[in-house]
């Protein structure tokens, strides 16, 4: 059984995840601006009290937590790619080294 992985096709797919993840950041900020608006619109009192403590706990507080992580992730991710490629390399060499009579 053998088994490989593209290391160009799974950057992509990280790249794309990212790319992806990014729009998060644009639903925080027309998320954080629709609050503003309708607090100021609203005016003083409890809707507006209400509507700060909705915005800020958790709902954006989960958004940014999850653009986080998925760009975590996605480092990771590439991170591990690098290494599985080094590997790759490091045994076609000693597989060539060893098939041409040279001890590694």
């Amino acid at each position: 059984m053998t088994w490989s992985i593209d290391p160009v096709q799974a950057r992509a797919v990280c790249r794309a995840t990212d790319e992806h993840a990014q729009a998060i950041d644009d639903v925080v900020t027309a998320t954080a601006n629709a609050f503003d608006a309708v607090q100021t619109a609203v005016g003083d009192g409890e809707t507006s009290t209400a509507l700060s403590e909705v915005a800020a706990d958790p709902f954006l507080i989960r958004l940014a937590a999850l653009r986080r992580h998925v760009s975590t992730v996605t480092e990771t991710t590439e991170s591990v790619i690098s290494f599985y490629e080094q590997a790759d390399y490091d045994m076609a060499a000693q597989t060539q080294s060893t098939m041409s009579g040279v001890q590694p």
